[in-house]
């Protein structure tokens, strides 16, 4: 693995806090919020609010962080707003009217919980990405956690007991990722690798490339509703999901990211042809899919080298995108998608990653 032991201690730390993260924002709407909401209507408010907060609001809080240059604050910024939307789940059952508490309380939290987790994920994204020395291993480390607590989250939420401890516990957690990172900060500064502007223009069919393959992979991930997934195979589905994105930053530094993302996309769409009958080839399949997804952040954040908060919420913006036909599918606006797409998804992908890093490639090899 590329980079110093500084900065892989840093890149497993702000892996570990993403997994909490994660699991601190799906509990919090699972376990409280989702029992909270007046009818369905609401719910489904609540779900787009944080979706649009803690993704698309990742575009401007990248801009925010690039020009701050303090991640580490950033993020820490982060765990603290997510205890505060503990905190205001709390409050609001205790002391507010039924109508407010029902129908408009809840937004406030999910907003609060959403901009949380942007400013976590913004600011260990940046972090990771200055650390890792033009290689995809460590944000294929750090982005690969949160999938394990977006899967426990909602396992624990059925459990009275969670439940019962979920408010202090939360708090608890978050404030105390805070104040690690903020020590972390001081312990780790100066010894990021700065990364200089390259010169030339930015090639924007690259980026566009590699934006609208993160799209794909978004919608990819809402329409994979296999009737196998449940109990062990549902945890199993999600550890694919986390080693294909470890895997991929590994795989791609050791063979190449051009090679590493065609084999595996290409992989991905023969196994998905069988994954309807077959888990094994399910959980594989989600794993060789997930294998680009350092590659897409490594290689924007490349073109964008003044800009890697930016080039980072481009990305989280084409997955909040990506999440929205699965959110008007629930709302009956449109017909719901299948899986019998995600072999077409899978290719189109491994074509749109060809040419988005084909284009990166030549744009380094002519010393932009």
């Amino acid at each position: 693995m590329e980079g110093t032991h500084q900065d892989r201690s840093v890149t497993a730390v702000f892996a570990a806090v993403h997994f909490l993260v994660d699991l601190a924002c799906i509990f919090l709407l699972t376990a409280f919020l989702l029992r909270m909401v007046e009818n369905r209507a609401v719910w489904m408010a609540c779900v787009l609010v944080y979706n649009f907060c803690a993704f698309a609001c990742q575009l401007p809080v990248g801009a925010l962080g690039d020009r701050r240059g303090n991640p580490f604050s950033l993020a820490a910024a982060g765990c603290l707003l997510i205890a505060i939307a503990y905190g205001m789940t709390s409050f609001g059952t205790g002391f507010l009217p039924e109508k407010l508490l029902l129908r408009v309380w809840p937004l406030f939290i999910c907003t609060a919980a959403g901009l949380g987790n942007s400013c976590f994920h913004v600011g260990g994204g940046i972090e990771v990405l200055r650390r890792s020395r033009e290689a995809a291993a460590l944000p294929g480390v750090f982005v690969a956690t949160g999938a394990f607590g977006v899967w426990l989250g909602p396992v624990l939420a059925r459990k009275e007991l969670a439940r019962n401890l979920g408010i202090f516990a939360g708090i608890l957690i978050m404030a105390s990722c805070a104040v690690l990172l903020m020590c972390l900060r001081r312990r780790a500064s100066g010894d990021t690798l700065e990364r200089k502007p390259e010169a030339g223009d930015i090639l924007g069919a690259a980026a566009l490339c590699l934006i609208v393959t993160v799209l794909i992979r978004s919608y990819a991930g809402t329409v994979m509703g296999y009737g196998w997934k449940a109990g062990m195979l549902s945890f199993l589905f999600t550890a694919g999901i986390v080693f294909g994105k470890m895997a991929g930053g590994f795989f791609g530094d050791r063979f190449g990211w051009m090679k590493t993302a065609c084999v595996s996309l290409a992989g991905a769409a023969l196994l998905f042809a069988l994954a309807e009958t077959s888990p094994v080839c399910g959980i594989a399949a989600v794993l060789l899919f997930n294998m680009t997804m350092p590659l897409t952040l490594s290689a924007l954040a490349l073109l964008y080298k003044d800009a890697v908060g930016l080039a980072f919420g481009m990305l989280t913006l084409a997955l909040f995108l990506g999440t929205l036909p699965s959110m008007m599918s629930a709302a009956g606006w449109i017909p719901a998608g299948s899986f019998t797409l995600l072999p077409a998804l899978s290719l189109l992908s491994a074509a749109l990653m060809a040419l988005g890093l084909s284009l990166f490639s030549r744009r380094r090899g002519d010393g932009a």
